[in-house]
């Protein structure tokens, strides 16, 4: 951390000092596991479980997309580690490939926390969720009403899922065709329809991603 300024400092502490907060709280076979953190003269290490196989993205930019097999298997562990966060009251803002780590037994991991906020729910519905207003997440995953600013919670992290899906599928996110600027305003767009998966695949995986990329009345 930058010891010349004092009050950066301070500042980036706090953020580091909420995420490391949060990961102690988080046990699931598909998030990465926090161990610890060491704070010495300027320098915060913070420990986490190693995933040695690299992340989902980095897999496609090596081998290609991912058959449909290999990615549904994917996508079921990125639900359930999905789940297990909204469960605990916790929207990750920044699911993609690149935050997708794979284990040498296939298992995924979740990683970078560093958007994650956790919501006080007064119910687990989500009917009352409180809503997040800041912008967080990267451009071509981020759900309509993040990029509007309009209040978001839960269903923000299933769009991103169903743009992880798409990549896996086709080798790039949703829009990566456009300039970051002009997807988001597509995405922020009412009447801006997202693309389907290509004819290819199985209609059950595209019905999915449909799913995911749907626009809600309560957004």
């Amino acid at each position: 951390m930058d010891a010349s300024d004092q009050l950066t400092t301070e500042k980036e502490y706090q953020k580091l000092h909420e995420e490391v907060d949060l990961l102690k709280t988080l046990k699931h076979v598909n998030i990465v596991t926090y161990l610890g953190t060491c704070l010495e003269d300027n320098i915060l290490s913070i420990f986490m479980e190693f995933v040695p196989g690299g992340s989902i993205s980095s897999i496609i930019h090596r081998f290609g997309p991912l058959t449909e097999i290999v990615f549904c298997k994917y996508t079921k562990q990125i639900l359930e580690g999905v789940a297990y966060l909204h469960s605990n009251g916790v929207v990750h803002r920044d699911i993609k490939g690149n935050n997708v780590m794979l284990m040498p037994s296939g298992v995924v991991k979740l990683i970078d926390f560093g958007c994650a906020r956790r919501l006080a729910w007064a119910s687990l519905s989500g009917t009352h969720s409180e809503m997040l207003k800041s912008v967080h997440g990267t451009p071509y995953w981020m759900a309509p009403e993040v990029i509007n600013e309009s209040g978001y919670g839960r269903k923000s992290d299933i769009w991103s899922v169903g743009c992880t899906v798409f990549e896996m599928a086709t080798g790039k996110p949703p829009l990566a065709s456009m300039d970051r600027i002009a997807a988001m305003f597509y995405i922020g767009a009412h009447r801006g329809l997202m693309p389907s998966l290509p004819d290819r695949f199985s209609g059950a995986a595209a019905d999915f991603v449909h799913a995911c990329l749907t626009r809600y009345v309560d957004f």
